[in-house]
């Protein structure tokens, strides 16, 4: 008999251990699968961040390879300095005044007197 009650509270105790064990085996699990998701999704960032970084790394490679040819610099000479090809000729547009400081503000009306003449002097 009491064999039989040391083995019960063995039982108990290795139930409790084992219960014990079991939870902290699911924590971490739960740990691990979340440390697994977000790491997951910062590689999914990281590959889409490298996808465009690789798009503009080409853009700049192509528009460095224009900038190192004489066409790019034959434009940037005629253009900064004016020149022409023989044969061709050369248009300058005047640059617009601004009309607001050709205005005289003396003859300007009021916003009040507009407002006035809207609704009572139809």
């Amino acid at each position: 008999m009491l064999y039989d009650g040391i083995w019960n509270m063995k039982q108990k105790i290795l139930l409790v251990f084992g219960v014990l064990a079991a939870i902290l085996l699911i924590f971490n699990s739960v740990k691990k699968i979340m440390f697994f998701r977000n790491n997951a999704q910062q590689i999914k960032e990281a590959e889409t961040r490298l996808f465009s970084l690789k798009k503009e790394n080409e853009q700049l490679k192509s528009e460095l390879e224009y900038k190192k040819s004489n066409d790019f610099a034959e434009e940037e000479i005629r253009n900064k300095l004016g020149l022409a090809k023989q044969n061709e000729a050369i248009v300058v547009l005047p640059k617009e005044e601004a009309k607001e400081t050709d205005k005289d503000l003396s003859n300007v009306t009021p916003n009040w007197r507009k407002w006035w003449r809207l609704f009572f002097e139809t």
